[in-house]
């Protein structure tokens, strides 16, 4: 019996008490070591699933609660996968509406407006800040046409490069350090968004040259410096027309 208690103690210690448990850990007053005690009250039940409390400081794509009937993302959160996630850095606000039985968790930023949050199936602008044979790592500056206060993190798979020739894409022959990129948010990891180019009209939008100078694509896959000539290889944005660019470099 004993060995059986432990069993069932360390389980509820290491997994959390579950919304179909109705259970709760209380400190018993006389005898002064903890109890398991069935929870009456449903809406303390549902407090449980809350991962972050009101007031916390927390980053993007940190978990912040559950996301099911009771609990919904509202400004600066995101859902995905039932989990509701930060999707900016401030302070976890948690306001409870008892006649809906919901509460609505967000994140807010003292003095700036509403966020706008990429979504699955947004278009977004972002700049290549780093590549490793698997993927491109990239801060996101726009969603749609809306610029955003503060970057987001996203990544580009080597598998979501392109549809064409999949298996002999390359991040290294793709894209570059500093390129400007059109990609569409295709899934939410934790801190990053998952984004692809596989179609056409995404991809490189705009790179620089070693010389400084903004390079100019020659064919889809083939981006060149108008100055030195050196050419690159790059996943061109189809909405990029080619042209004779006479610019100095800054």
């Amino acid at each position: 019996m004993n060995s059986s208690i432990s069993t069932e103690n360390k389980s509820v210690a290491g997994e959390g008490i579950k919304e179909d448990e109705g259970y709760e850990w209380v400190i018993d007053e006389e005898e002064g070591v903890p109890k398991r005690k069935k929870i009456e009250d449903r809406t303390k039940v549902r407090v449980l699933n809350v991962q972050a409390n009101d007031g916390t400081f927390v980053m993007p794509g940190q978990k912040l609660a559950v996301a099911n009937e009771y609990f919904e993302a509202g400004e600066g959160a995101y859902e995905f996968a039932n989990v509701i996630y930060a999707a900016i850095v401030g302070k976890v606000c948690i306001e409870k509406f008892p006649e809906q039985e919901l509460t609505v968790v967000s994140v807010k930023r003292k003095g700036k407006a509403p966020f706008i949050s990429p979504t699955i199936g947004s278009i977004v602008t972002c700049t290549v800040v780093n590549r490793t044979y698997g993927l491109a790592r990239c801060l996101i500056t726009h969603v749609e046409d809306v610029e955003l206060d503060d970057t987001m993190r996203g990544i580009i798979r080597r598998e979501y490069i392109t549809d064409k020739n999949r298996d002999a894409a390359e991040i290294q022959s793709s894209f570059g350090v500093g390129d400007i990129i059109l990609a569409r948010v295709v899934g939410i990891g934790e801190g990053d968004f998952i984004m692809s180019t596989s179609e056409d009209a995404l991809g490189v939008a705009s790179a620089t040259s070693p010389a400084g100078y903004q390079m100019i694509p020659i064919d889809w896959t083939t981006m060149e410096c108008p100055v030195s000539k050196a050419r690159v290889s790059r996943k061109v944005a189809k909405i990029v027309q080619p042209q004779i660019l006479k610019s100095e470099p800054s």
